[in-house]
């Protein structure tokens, strides 16, 4: 089966709600990091263009990736800037055994 990792960049303010879906939906792992930078409509006024945001990174099996995206998508729409990014992953192991395993 093909694994995929979803990326989303998201305002912050939607984190503790989008972890909680999450949960509810059993995703079982998220990777959550703070980062900072600019879109397609920088603030040219302010001496620092980037803004705050959320990166979540979700590693899931294929066939997860469509509604994953749809949860995602309801929880953080906000009429703001975000991306949602799906990237393939060659190799997924577990660093305590070396092994392949599923996410």
């Amino acid at each position: 089966m093909e694994i995929r990792c979803v990326v989303a960049i998201v305002r912050s303010d939607v984190l503790e709600a989008l972890e909680r879906r999450l949960g509810a939906i059993h995703v079982h792992g998220v990777t959550v990091s703070k980062v900072k930078g600019f879109g397609k409509h920088p603030n040219l006024f302010l001496n620092d263009w980037t803004t705050e945001h959320i990166k979540i990174e979700i590693f899931t099996q294929e066939p997860n990736v469509d509604a994953l995206i749809r949860e995602i998508t309801a929880i953080a729409h906000t009429g703001a800037d975000g991306v949602i990014a799906v990237l393939p992953v060659e190799k997924f192991l577990r660093i305590s055994t070396s092994s392949e395993a599923a996410p």
